[in-house]
């Protein structure tokens, strides 16, 4: 009898190991597959996914843009570095804020609770714009961007006011359309050229410990402040 009930002890004790083997394996498939299907942004721009990183200025280039040629504006790199203007009427110590609308194709800035820009954009149509809650992590005044393929080359030199917030997805000047309020992109955040360049000089980088300007793209923008995600990145 006693062998018994030791027999039936081992019997329990393997039942349960069975059972938390089996439910962590559950898990981790769970996990693997959630992570699989999690929508994945590398790059925005395909060829030029590093390289856009950095300031480049070329006056001498003709772009490309759905196989159409396109002139780039010519950039005077010591004027654009220089230029200081303040979206605004004073400088304010509210925590700043950009939300990016997708359903409205729009753009609103936030100082708190006072909203002191909206802007149409053009977020991704030939591929996906990430939605999600980032910082600013880099700002450039001008680059090229390039990407896609066949049909869908693109090549555009002395993109201005550039800000980065996931890899290289950002705001920035679009040049080569003028279809704001619209999917016009290959996933970034296309914004005039007035808009952007107040954007630009009103929103932070980051700076020591401090993280850049907050972004928060949005499938849906509610005010004040809501910001509807379906499908977030993070």
């Amino acid at each position: 009898m006693g062998y018994r009930k030791i027999k039936e002890n081992n019997k329990t004790v393997w039942h349960y190991f069975k059972i938390y083997f089996l439910s962590l394996f559950l898990s981790l498939s769970v996990f693997a597959v959630g992570s699989f299907f999690k929508p994945q942004f590398s790059c925005a721009n395909s060829a030029t996914c590093k390289s856009d990183l950095v300031v480049n200025v070329d006056n001498n280039a003709v772009g490309v843009f759905q196989g159409r040629k396109v002139n780039p504006p010519k950039v005077d790199l010591a004027m654009v570095t220089a230029a200081t203007s303040v979206l605004g009427v004073h400088v304010s110590n509210e925590k700043k804020h950009i939300y990016v609308d997708l359903s409205r194709q729009t753009l609103h800035a936030y100082e708190g609770n006072q909203e002191i820009m909206q802007a149409l954009i053009s977020s991704g149509k030939w591929g996906r714009t990430p939605t999600g809650n980032f910082n600013i992590w880099q700002k450039l005044p001008v680059t090229r961007m390039a990407g896609g393929s066949g049909a869908d080359a693109y090549d555009l030199p002395n993109v201005q006011w550039v800000m980065y917030f996931h890899n290289d997805f950002g705001f920035h000047t679009a040049y080569w359309h003028n279809n704001f309020g619209y999917p016009m992109s290959h996933g970034c955040i296309n914004m005039r050229l007035i808009d952007a360049r107040k954007l630009f000089a009103w929103a932070d980088g980051p700076a020591g410990n401090q993280k850049g300007t907050a972004v928060s793209v949005c499938d849906q923008f509610k005010r004040p402040g809501t910001c509807v995600q379906n499908n977030p990145v993070n």
